[in-house]
């Protein structure tokens, strides 16, 4: 119950990511992105449409966020790592949904979906978590590693 408490911590506490994604051809790329989350989890960001992480996610929906605090010393194990399938959002209901917990997560009123559609150059994207992990850090002969523990994808973000 440690790990999923520490790493429900982390998910409050932590607003930006690495987003990485992949190209059709398979070229990574990764991008920060401020992330907020419902209860599901279901993951939300704002970018631009032409951003290179939003052109591979049109191509290549896995995705994978890390989730980590880079001001800890090393091997602290702060870090929640999340892979999924990402898609841009276009019903209004579901866009209204997204901003609501952008908006949440920043102490601020939701912008209007509409800012989001047609010809607006930013988009919001929802990524759905296939797995999380949280790490625990481990020591052998002076040295230290990280192992990945699998957590409850509904437990990790209430």
């Amino acid at each position: 119950m440690e790990l999923i408490e520490r790493a429900r911590q982390t998910l409050k506490t932590i607003a930006n990511a690495a987003l990485a994604t992949a190209s059709a051809d398979g070229t990574p790329w990764n991008s920060a992105v401020y992330i907020a989350c419902d209860e599901a989890p279901t993951f939300y960001w704002c970018s631009p449409s032409t951003a290179v992480h939003s052109r591979n996610l049109a191509d290549n929906p896995q995705v994978f966020l890390l989730v980590f605090d880079s001001r800890q010393p090393d091997h602290s194990g702060q870090a929640v790592y999340i892979s999924g399938t990402a898609t841009e959002l276009s019903d209004v209901s579901a866009i209204k949904r997204a901003l609501d917990c952008l908006a949440a997560r920043r102490g601020e009123r939701p912008k209007s979906p509409a800012d989001f559609m047609g010809s607006h150059p930013r988009r919001v994207y929802a990524m759905v978590p296939d797995m999380i992990w949280t790490n625990v850090v481990k020591e052998k002969d002076g040295h230290y590693f990280d192992e990945r523990v699998a957590i409850e994808l509904t437990v990790a973000s209430r």
